[in-house]
C-alpha cells in the first residue's frame, strides 16, 4: 500500500469517528500553540504592542 493510500484510509477513519476527530483537532491545536510560542520566543522584539 502506498503512503497516500494509507493516509487516505486513516483520514476516512478519523472523519467517521467523532472522538478520533476531536483528539486529532486538539493535538493539532496544541502543536500550533507551541509553534506560536516558539516563534515568539525566538523573536521577542518583533511583537506588536496593540
Amino acid at each position: 500500500m502506498q503512503d497516500s493510500e494509507e493516509v487516505s484510509k486513516l483520514a476516512k477513519q478519523v472523519l467517521r469517528d467523532p472522538v478520533l476527530l476531536q483528539k486529532l483537532s486538539d493535538r493539532v491545536y496544541e502543536i500550533m500553540l507551541q509553534d506560536l510560542r516558539n516563534q515568539r520566543d525566538r523573536c521577542p522584539f518583533s511583537r506588536r504592542l496593540f
